[in-house]
């Protein structure tokens, strides 16, 4: 089945998104995270919160929705249960995921991914409509969760941040493994909160798009988008604000800084949108292919190596800068690493059909499904 050459942009150019916003976690203890810089940093740090926070990892969420109704096609073609071949690539999802978590970066979202994967898989032969309502409920829970999260932002003590282990990230490698352990029990709770509804609606949405074919030249809904999308514009960008404000402490602790950080539920997916159409706009008319289109191609890949190079950068076992790089040079530096990792890609596909991590994910599911086969036939 033929890729959709917009659909590998987009991937690539959600990878970019997801490396500004992870690189902070990756460069800091988590206790700064909640403080306020001043001059060139505050810039950046404001910057990053309004257009990146909530809004790639939507995008991102929107293909794996796409990409299910795809994978499940591809089975039927074959002749062979979508259902379990796509039970089977949730649990190698899970496996890299928790290793991705445990190695790499406490703040893994493929474990969510996985798990949420199941729920999306009972929804497969759910109408467009329905897929629409149910990611509109899911909004509104995410509405509800972010509303808790900022109420336990507001005091910091009630999240329960871990101490350092020891020299921690500034340790060796197994000293860093140590701390990722402890950090990931307050992030992977974080990520329910924060992520979790969203991503399952996104997750919907990207599920009905396949389903009417979003992506087809002259599609209506995505002609719909692309007329409204100064309005998307507008309304994303002016919710996101609210949402950056919150977080900068100017609008209080109060009920209204509550309500603006939790907009993020319904702004994060609108500003998402505009990005979408503004991607493939550039898609189509070939500016966002070699590496970026390259990327997307081997988006897990990607992701994770994101990840590593950061580690090389802030950990003891690489430059050892965690703790020293204030938010504009996180922002640097993210460009930077995105650049290398797309680089990688694009020599990367040269020799292969797809990614490193692709391919043993493929492995993994391929294996499972031999497994199955052999258990049956006994």
């Amino acid at each position: 089945m033929a890729r959709a050459g917009e659909v590998d942009a987009i991937r690539g150019l959600a990878l970019l998104g997801i490396c500004v916003v992870n690189v902070p976690f990756l460069a800091q203890p988590l206790e700064h995270m909640l403080e306020r810089p001043a001059g060139v940093d505050l810039v950046a740090q404001i910057a990053v919160e309004w257009l990146f926070q909530g809004k790639f990892f939507v995008l991102f969420s929107f293909l794996f929705g796409w990409g299910f109704a795809i994978q499940m096609a591809a089975a039927a073609q074959a002749g062979v249960s979508g259902a379990r071949r796509f039970t089977l690539r949730l649990l190698g999802l899970l496996l890299i995921g928790v290793a991705h978590a445990t190695l790499v970066f406490f703040g893994d979202i493929l474990v969510l991914y996985a798990l949420l994967g199941l729920p999306l898989l009972a929804l497969r032969g759910a109408s467009p409509r329905t897929l629409v309502y149910v990611a509109a409920g899911a909004m509104v829970v995410g509405f509800g969760a972010l509303c808790a999260l900022a109420i336990l932002l507001a005091e910091p003590s009630n999240l329960g941040l871990p101490a350092a282990v020891g020299p921690g990230y500034l340790g060796g490698f197994a000293e860093a493994v140590g701390q990722r352990l402890a950090d990931w029990r307050v992030a992977f709770g974080f990520l329910w909160l924060f992520n979790g509804p969203v991503a399952f609606a996104a997750f919907c949405l990207g599920l009905a798009a396949e389903k009417i074919d979003v992506f087809r030249p002259g599609s209506p809904t995505y002609s719909v988008l692309r007329r409204n999308l100064p309005l998307l514009l507008t309304v994303g960008l002016l919710l996101n604000l609210g949402y950056a404000l919150s977080l900068q402490g100017t609008l209080g602790q109060d009920l209204l800084a509550v309500v603006a950080f939790a907009s993020l539920a319904l702004g994060g997916p609108i500003l998402a949108s505009a990005y979408l159409v503004l991607a493939v706009e550039a898609a189509r008319r070939g500016w966002l292919q070699g590496a970026t289109a390259a990327a997307g191609r081997m988006s897990l890949t990607g992701y994770v190596l994101e990840g590593m190079l950061a580690g090389l950068v802030f950990n003891g076992y690489g430059l050892g800068l965690h703790g020293t790089v204030g938010a504009a040079g996180c922002l640097l530096i993210a460009v930077g690493i995105v650049a290398a990792t797309h680089l990688f890609a694009m020599l990367w596909l040269r020799f292969a059909a797809s990614g490193p991590l692709e391919i043993v994910l493929r492995g993994i599911t391929r294996f499972g499904e031999a497994r199955s086969t052999n258990w049956k036939n006994g």
